[in-house]
């Protein structure tokens, strides 16, 4: 996994700890510099602290961070700050500008902590472009079936099954598909395997990971089940399905999310 930041010396060493090789952790030398880097998408993942060096730095630096965030959605942002009135104004503009992961110097950073939340960030990378592919039927759903297929997204980990899937949805299994139907989505199995599969693939797409942690980390019981379902999804075997490109494969997931033709079915209930 390749990780570019701008960080204190202390909390660099934090995550090169956190990440020791095969991993590259890369400290970039400007703000400007890790703007282009993520503008150009070289890394998987970026860590900021946009207070480093000076508070004053923060609003100028957090608006270019916020337009490059939107050329390159697929590359997570992840904030890692210290605890101070500027940081929180930080931490506040980074979750507007859609950063899934804030770090706390001194207070959730352990060198485990540091990795799961970077692991977290990187398994729900894609979410913003697969949720433009789908927008339409996506809008048509009711906000909580909505709200829940992007917590499937973007936290694989909890949403394990379509029982999960349709408790965060507030409806019945059966309601959930009805409403998926209706609107041109695939099954709510289809909808979760996607997720997953997303997920792995952004993990694995560094090169670092192995399958057998991919498959823990975004909730696989198995390396052979993550297996089977990339295969699935894809449409190509595992070893091909990693090496394409982050967009390719996303622009893939929004094809299977989407039928070609919304099935209208009889009236059914949201609760």
């Amino acid at each position: 996994m390749f990780i570019c930041c701008y960080l204190s010396p202390q909390s660099l060493a934090h995550v090169h700890h956190a990440f020791p090789p095969p991993h590259c952790v890369h400290n970039a030398s400007t703000w400007g510099a890790l703007v282009s880097d993520l503008h150009h998408r070289r890394c998987d993942v970026a860590i900021v602290d946009p207070c480093a060096g000076g508070d004053h730095c923060a609003p100028g630096r957090l608006n270019a961070l916020t337009h490059a965030m939107t050329l390159a959605p697929n590359i997570p942002v992840i904030g890692y700050v210290s605890v101070t009135a500027s940081a929180i104004r930080v931490v506040q503009t980074l979750i507007r500008s859609g950063a899934p992961e804030i770090v706390i110097r001194g207070v959730d950073d352990s060198l485990d902590a540091i990795a799961l939340a970077v692991h977290r960030a990187v398994a729900a990378g894609g979410w913003g472009s697969v949720a433009s592919a789908i927008e339409a039927p996506l809008q048509a759903l009711p906000l909580p079936v909505a709200l829940a297929i992007q917590a499937a997204f973007t936290h694989p980990e909890q949403v394990r099954s379509v029982a999960d899937l349709a408790v965060a949805a507030r409806m019945t299994r059966r309601s959930l598909d009805r409403w998926l139907a209706r609107v041109g989505f695939c099954p709510a199995r289809t909808v979760l395997a996607c997720a997953r599969v997303n997920a792995a693939f952004h993990l694995l797409a560094g090169g670092t990971i192995r399958v057998a942690e991919a498959a823990r980390l975004v909730g696989y019981t198995s390396s052979r089940s993550l297996t089977r379902d990339l295969s699935a999804i894809s449409g190509r075997p595992m070893a091909e399905a990693t090496r394409v490109s982050r967009d390719a494969f996303v622009a893939t997931i929004g094809q299977r999310l989407v039928r070609r033709e919304p099935v209208v079915p009889v009236a059914c209930s949201s609760y």
